[in-house]
């Protein structure tokens, strides 16, 4: 695994479909979103697990029923209160135990988990951090009891959000913690519910929509948009040459990519707006047609999440390989962490870089006070 560069985003991407019906693919899924702080060596259960990634049962599973409408109260209410404290399960098998953590706590370790250590350190990007800290409280309020049936609320993979305590060296008084605090209470709403807070490392340039990315309902403040603060870096473009035949025993470890003992081409069927892989259509002993986001959670689960590191690729065949090249890391819903923090440098404000990711939005401060698991507003019927 290459170690991740310095200039590097932080994440992949965090995880917005439901949890049950999960084990049965869990590992193809979770390197579509890990975190590339967990890469830097930070600790992450699902390093060692790989446990389930944005859609549970596995990348590009439709969402469950609901969309925008389940989650509107109608505009003028209050933003939901938010949990006190949370269950939190953290470790692998044997070593797996659960942590009641209020909820700065959670949100803390949140934010050291799930950005580079460089950002952690950058004091001018210390207002990228207050963002960080801002979806992270959001996602969690969102999704309070996520794994009630499993005797807590929230997992440390990506799944859900990964989250680790403090290293040497960090305290109360280190950025991550002075954004937290000057943050506290904030999260973003849209029609008096909590949203779903998406994010990824790098968009390459415009976001996607979570409706084309997984299918279902789309959300508004979901929506694909333009991220020109992405675009003008270009140190995302990449490229992951294989041979076939490793390729196909890729394809092989997930029952919706097998395609029978040959592989000869794979084509992209369909794009969306901006030039994201859609459909992958798969050719050999079969012809298979798959969404993109399945066919990437076979490639990466095998070949690891800097291979095909997101949807927005062209293809060529050369002799018996297959080369990729594309921009962006992650799924590319919802907030970019390059363009976050391209934004504050210059000087847009937390509220400014919320508003553009997820359009429609409101900055708000809940009050303290526990919330039901029913009581957030949910996008996928979590």
């Amino acid at each position: 695994m290459i170690a991740p560069r310095e200039t590097d985003s932080a994440i992949v991407g965090n995880s917005a479909q439901p949890a049950s019906g999960r084990r049965r693919r869990r590992a193809v899924a979770a390197v579509l979103c890990l975190s590339l702080g967990a890469l830097a060596g930070l600790t992450s259960a699902c390093a060692s697990r790989r446990g389930s990634g944005p859609a549970g049962p596995g990348a590009g599973s439709k969402p469950s029923a609901g969309g925008p409408e389940a989650m509107r109260r109608g505009p003028g209410r209050p933003a939901p209160s938010l949990p006190a404290t949370l269950r939190v399960r953290v470790g692998e098998r044997g070593g797996a135990r659960v942590l009641t953590l209020s909820l700065d706590d959670y949100v803390l370790g949140a934010v050291r988990a799930e950005v580079l250590p460089s950002t952690l350190r950058a004091g001018p990007a210390s207002r990228a951090l207050d963002v960080q800290a801002i979806v992270s409280r959001t996602y969690a309020a969102a999704n309070v009891g996520r794994h009630a049936a499993d005797g807590y609320d929230l997992c440390a993979t990506t799944h859900c959000q990964l989250y680790r305590p403090a290293a040497a060296g960090e305290g109360p008084g280190d950025l991550a913690a002075r954004a937290v605090t000057a943050t506290r209470g904030q999260i973003v709403t849209y029609q008096g519910h909590v949203i779903q807070a998406l994010f990824h490392a790098d968009c390459g340039g415009h976001t996607a929509s979570a409706a084309s990315v997984w299918g279902g309902s789309d959300a508004p403040y979901l929506a694909s948009v333009a991220d020109w603060y992405c675009e003008r870096r270009r140190a995302s473009d990449w490229t992951f040459a294989i041979d076939e035949a490793r390729l196909l025993n890729a394809l092989r470890s997930d029952s919706r990519t097998r395609i029978g003992d040959s592989l000869r081409r794979v084509e992209i069927g369909s794009r969306d707006g901006a030039g994201r892989a859609l459909a992958v259509t798969l050719i050999g002993s079969k012809t298979i047609s798959v969404r993109a986001e399945v066919f990437r959670g076979a490639v990466t689960q095998a070949f690891g999440p800097r291979s095909l590191r997101s949807t927005w690729f062209e293809v060529d065949r050369e002799g018996s390989r297959l080369r990729f090249s594309g921009v962006g890391f992650g799924h590319g819903v919802g907030l970019c962490q390059t363009g976050t923090l391209r934004r504050v440098e210059a000087r847009q404000t937390p509220a400014e870089v919320l508003a553009h990711y997820f359009p429609g939005t409101r900055l708000q401060t809940a009050s303290p006070g526990l919330v039901g698991p029913d009581a957030a507003g949910r996008l996928f019927g979590l």
